[in-house]
């Protein structure tokens, strides 16, 4: 039933009105903004790569409002409480960006799952902090990053800045860990999707059909968080959180239609229109000069502007060649990276030809991580050029591994000469490990965690990442305790009726009739 105030009024109506009118309160009170955008690159004739960005802006006075959140998300809000964190991120990738051949990527991630972390200032027990941390982002997008335990663990001293406000960036308070060989499935997709205000109903995100994704050639999703400031000054900040991905599309599957393909043709979906809740939503194009698109859109430079703002119903970009494509030429990378395992036996290595194309030397930042099981050899480190001749790192630091604790942590900075290529070796030795230590098929090998060039530039960084190297170590022969639990097994029961039988029978002599 329905209690009547004196006046006549519902209680219900009342407070159904002080809801309403503190959620509207709350979200003007919040100032946050949602941004997306989808950027469309023709990589040659063969390829297709789709950035799908979102962006949450949140303006607040002081700390995260601990009772509402609007359009940030309050799972993350409450992670980055919980845990002090003053910077984050996370990125999964499935595949091999092919940097010779696509060029540089939007959002550059190696292979498997990354995490690295910028704790507050002040912070105490970070390792125990760094652990439940892992946890619990490891609970919320479904994947095995509980595993980034003390032994995948680095703390870096130059390869990983903050790229926001920090109180301090002494690298005590950084944590970098990282899974190569964690695989990227739908099932962390989802909650990375419910994240969105929108979810996949809307905008770009209408497009991110799990089936089209997991059958790319590439794909790699990315979670970053941190605090920027307004003005130049920095009188005020607010906190950010991104989250991209990253898929490269095979139009040759298309076989209906290509070399014409079209978004609903690789994405089995077609683009609706923006989310509600996005202040701005977009999609910019970069086409070949060889292509028409339909519907018409904007022009601006080299690019196509669609503001999905003004549409009203779902629409299917189309992208027709106007004659038979070339085959794709590979573009002049200007910093490359190749890495490979050499070696024979107990003894191994690691090889690392860097490349450098343009016309001038460039200075970078080389970061390796190497297991703990694998007993680096500095004394063997050599960096030489195509010509022969020696190269002394500018600065170089070298963390020896503790045994069954933190691994090798390798980074210097190189200047590399133009038009060159440098080859960089590091030796080691293939550790024993217990045979309770190992994991899971253990035969399939062992990941070391791709190296890292890091290249200064006038607006951040940018990240060249290397192959995912794998390495075989000594395994004991696990079917050991099995054949041998067959065998006793086997030997007993053939032999059992026999002994018992001998020893519980009572022999009698009988005496010949």
């Amino acid at each position: 039933y329905t209690t009547l105030r004196p006046t006549g009024q519902p209680m219900h109506f009342n407070v159904l009105l002080f809801v309403v009118v503190s959620t509207v309160s709350a979200s003007t009170s919040n100032n946050d903004s949602f941004h997306e955008s989808l950027n469309i690159r023709v990589l040659g004739n063969e390829q297709v790569y789709s950035f799908f960005n979102f962006t949450t802006n949140w303006d607040f006075e002081n700390e995260f409002n601990k009772t509402h959140y609007n359009l940030f998300p309050r799972s993350i809000g409450q992670i980055v409480q919980k845990y002090e964190i003053a910077e984050l991120h996370f990125t999964m990738t499935q595949g091999l960006w092919r940097y010779q051949l696509w060029g540089f990527p939007d959002a550059s991630a190696p292979t498997g799952a990354q995490v690295w972390v910028w704790f507050k200032k002040g912070t105490r027990n970070i390792d125990d902090k760094w652990k439940g941390f892992t946890n619990a982002l490891s609970g919320t997008f479904c994947a095995s990053l509980n595993l980034i335990n003390h032994e995948v663990t680095v703390s870096p001293k130059v390869s990983f800045r903050p790229t926001g406000v920090v109180e301090s960036a002494d690298n005590s308070l950084l944590r970098h860990g990282g899974l190569s060989r964690e695989n990227l499935c739908t099932e962390n997709l989802t909650p990375w999707m419910k994240l969105l205000p929108c979810g996949s109903k809307h905008g770009p995100s209408s497009l991110l059909n799990p089936s089209s994704l997991q059958h790319s050639r590439y794909l790699s999703i990315g979670l970053h968080y941190n605090s920027l400031c307004h003005d130049v000054a920095c009188s005020s900040t607010y906190v950010q959180l991104q989250q991209h991905v990253s898929v490269v599309h095979d139009i040759r599957t298309t076989l209906d239609q290509y070399p014409n393909f079209s978004l609903a043709s690789i994405f089995d979906r077609p683009l609706h229109p923006s989310c509600p809740l996005a202040t701005t939503s977009h999609t910019h194009i970069a086409p070949p000069l060889d292509v028409d698109i339909t519907p018409t859109m904007e022009t601006r430079g080299q690019l196509k502007y669609l503001d999905l703002r003004n549409l009203n119903s779902p629409t299917n970009i189309k992208f027709t060649w106007r004659r038979l494509p070339r085959s794709p030429t590979p573009e002049t990378m200007g910093i490359g990276s190749h890495c490979y395992i050499t070696g024979l036996g107990q003894d191994g290595g690691i090889t690392c030809l860097l490349t450098n194309n343009e016309h001038y030397n460039v200075s970078i930042i080389f970061l390796q991580v190497i297991p703990w099981y694998l007993r680096a050899q500095i004394h063997t480190l050599t960096v030489k050029t195509n010509t022969g001749s020696d190269i002394e790192p500018t600065w170089l630091s070298f963390t020896p591994a503790h045994i069954r604790g933190s691994p090798h942590n390798l980074e210097m900075v190189l200047s590399l000469p133009r038009e060159s290529r440098v080859t960089l070796s590091l030796g080691f030795d293939r550790g024993f490990m217990t045979w309770v230590t190992h994991p899971p098929d253990a035969n399939h090998g062992f990941y070391i965690q791709p190296s890292m060039i890091t290249i200064p530039a006038p607006h951040g960084v940018v990240r060249v990442y290397g192959e995912a190297l794998l390495v075989n170590i000594p395994v004991p022969d696990f079917s050991m305790p099995y054949n041998v639990i067959c065998l006793v097994c086997t030997v007993l029961a053939i032999a059992f009726g026999s002994l018992h039988n001998l020893s519980t029978r009572k022999f009698e002599v009988v005496p010949k009739s």
